[in-house]
């Protein structure tokens, strides 16, 4: 037995959907030669999965396989499907993503694409096979460093939001408004999850949650409104709030600049607008 089968077989029982779908996909890759490497990350490859957790996968194969090899999975047997989707990669127009809903509520979620395009494998991934050893070079994806730069650019970003938040309230459309306080609370979760440092902290929430899920930043239960003018104003001031403290918090710890003039900017216009709710005189 190999060492990526002994780990699919060392699951707790609660896991029993996610084994089925590890299994037959090792099988699948086992029985030819386009795949390469077949890795596991994020919630399962962390031992932090229940039963409802999604297998999150890549496989990588050989050059100029990627497109038989997506056909051949999305056809594959891994239990009762719900429904299947393939599409390109965003951004990799080499790779494919399959997504199966399975009618037992397990999902999948699988990258195939070609095998040289990973330089080695990442540190908390799970290596379920290595045929060319490839995945035994460390590897540190950009989405898990932090840099000044980074910092810099999500504080910027919450407070841009927060400013066309407060100019979509002033028209009238709730809904854009909404949508902008979610992308600041978006910023927010990136800078604490880096100031906390967790892991991949750009994808903010879930890494939050997956490093602590207790450790939230101090006011952010407040940034949730209802979707009237008073409401959302009130939530964007408490957004303001939050951001101005986990800005600064991340930006210490990094040594960046933060975006001083726009947080004054985005502050006095939502300071003018009415409902409830703290004013951060920010940075």
């Amino acid at each position: 037995m190999t060492g990526g089968r002994r780990w699919i077989e060392a699951l707790p029982a609660e896991l029993v959907a996610q084994q089925r779908i590890l299994r037959r996909l090792l099988d699948f890759c086992e029985a030819g030669q386009d795949a390469r490497w077949f890795a596991l990350s994020c919630s399962l490859a962390r031992g932090a999965a229940d039963r409802l957790s999604d297998v999150d996968a890549g496989i990588g194969v050989a050059d100029g396989a990627v497109e038989a090899v997506t056909g051949r999975l999305a056809e594959l047997d891994l239990g009762e499907r719900v429904d299947t989707l393939v599409q390109e990669w965003p951004g990799a127009h080499l790779s494919r993503r399959l997504f199966v809903q399975f009618a037992d509520d397990s999902q999948l979620d699988l990258v195939v694409l070609p095998a040289a395009a990973r330089p080695g494998g990442a540190p908390d991934e799970v290596t379920l096979l290595d045929r060319d050893g490839l995945l035994a070079r460390p590897f540190t994806p950009g989405a898990d460093v932090v840099t000044a730069d980074k910092v810099r650019a999500w504080a910027f970003l919450g407070w841009n939001a927060l400013t066309d938040l407060a100019k979509y309230l002033e028209r009238g459309s709730f809904w854009e408004a909404q949508a902008r306080l979610q992308e600041a609370r978006d910023h927010i979760w990136a800078l604490w999850a880096a100031d906390r440092g967790a892991r991949y902290p750009v994808f903010g929430l879930s890494q939050v949650l997956d490093h602590d899920p207790h450790d939230l930043p101090p006011g952010i239960a407040a940034t949730v409104g209802d979707l009237t003018a008073a409401g959302l104003a009130g939530a964007a001031r408490h957004a303001a709030a939050v951001l101005a403290d986990v800005s600064a918090r991340a930006a210490a710890r990094y040594g960046a600049t933060t975006p001083d003039a726009l947080a004054r900017y985005a502050t006095a216009r939502l300071a003018a607008l009415p409902g409830p709710g703290p004013v951060s005189a920010g940075p």
